[in-house]
């Protein structure tokens, strides 16, 4: 998965404009993500593309899309 494709997932599943989904935005203070819907995200998110979320240890990897998709998926 690209990270392109991964932040049309997260746009269509928290309904944040792709154009604000920045790689280094916050989740919360940016996108205006809250921790319930962070958890949606998430979970759908593994949903969608079969990514373990066992991977994820600590908030911080999940602060911004690029961290996010960097602790799922490798990505640089």
């Amino acid at each position: 998965m690209t990270f392109e494709q991964f932040c049309t997932l997260i746009s269509e599943i928290s309904h944040v404009p792709l154009e604000e989904i920045k790689e280094d935005a916050s989740f919360r203070d940016d996108l205006g993500i809250d921790s319930l819907q962070m958890v949606n995200v998430l979970v759908e998110l593994a949903e969608k593309t079969g990514a373990g979320l066992g991977s994820l240890t600590d908030s911080e990897q999940f602060s911004t899309p690029k961290k996010l998709y960097k602790a799922l998926y490798g990505g640089n």
